[in-house]
């Protein structure tokens, strides 16, 4: 059993995917806490109308991010003692997702963080479900350069450290060690962070919290597995939109500096060029961000 956290915010076009494919692992799931962040549009209405057959509360708040969603959603978590399953509201899971997930967990007792591919409405694998953890040099050079940089100096790089085996489940699915995954599939060990509790770090907004975990599980004796079993979709931007709004790319380039801070920092003037750096990337994105809105009309 788990209980199932979803943070959403104006996601009417895929919250009934999600809370439908639900369903059919409803004899794996204690409780569904659903936190709205203050969503405009008909989200909760129509969360409130489906029928289903497991237990949903639904909380309404303002917005107050990711990680603070999650936050909100733990005080709506009665039993600690199960693992909990972070999901996005644009994810629609496939089916044995969740007692793969599980049985993935009673495998390992090292297992912090298990997740299950992740695919897009095209098929091809979201290069958010196996990434590495960021280094400062190439960190940089991919944020200056984009998607021109060498594949493997990626943080996303899609194939990061899966060759070595944690377990076979007795259906022959393997269960390989990642760095680290995204956050809008995660199933997360009790022992390791309970979901009564704030589970992301909430000095994020949205984006980075993700990350964070995947390093504070490796520092803190855990690691990270993607189940090999069948994708589940992944509907991105349904929340930030693509381009980004204003908003969610200040965000993202906020978590760069966050995250650079909490883990890579090494002196005063490097941080100095840090955050100029991520300015200048910021503006600079933003005007492009800008300039393909108008293009579409």
């Amino acid at each position: 059993m788990c209980n199932v956290l979803i943070v959403a915010f104006n996601n009417e076009k895929t919250v009934v995917r999600l809370l439908e494919s639900l369903e059919a692992h409803r004899r794996f799931i204690r409780k569904v806490v659903f936190v709205d962040n203050g969503s405009t549009d008909a989200t909760v209405e129509i969360a409130r109308g489906l029928t289903i057959g497991y237990e949903l509360n639904i909380i309404e708040s303002i917005n107050t991010g990711f990680a603070g969603g999650y936050a909100s959603a733990s005080a709506g978590v009665l039993d600690a003692d199960l693992p909990t399953l972070c999901l996005n509201p644009d994810v629609e899971l496939a089916e044995d997702s969740v007692v793969l997930l599980l049985e993935a967990l009673n495998s390992r007792l090292d297992l912090g963080i298990a997740t299950v591919p992740l695919v897009g409405q095209d098929g091809t694998e979201d290069s958010a479900s196996r990434r590495t953890l960021p280094q400062l040099g190439s960190s940089a050079l991919y944020g200056i350069l984009g998607k021109i940089v060498p594949r493997n100096l990626r943080y996303n790089n899609g194939s990061a450290d899966s060759s070595k085996k944690l377990a076979t489940l007795q259906d022959g699915t393997a269960v390989n060690q990642i760095q680290a995954t995204t956050g809008a599939l995660m199933m997360i060990r009790p022992s390791f962070r309970p979901g009564n509790a704030p589970i992301f770090d909430t000095d994020y907004w949205m984006y980075g919290e993700d990350l964070q975990l995947c390093l504070d599980a490796a520092t803190e004796g855990y690691t990270v597995g993607i189940v090999e079993a069948r994708p589940s979709l992944h509907l991105k931007g349904a929340s930030s939109g693509w381009p980004r709004s204003r908003a969610s790319h200040r965000a993202f380039h906020d978590a760069l500096y966050i995250y650079y801070s909490k883990n890579l920092r090494t002196s005063a003037l490097q941080s100095y060029a840090v955050h100029a750096g991520v300015e200048l990337r910021f503006w600079a994105t933003l005007l492009g961000g800008n300039l393909v809105r108008r293009l579409r009309g």
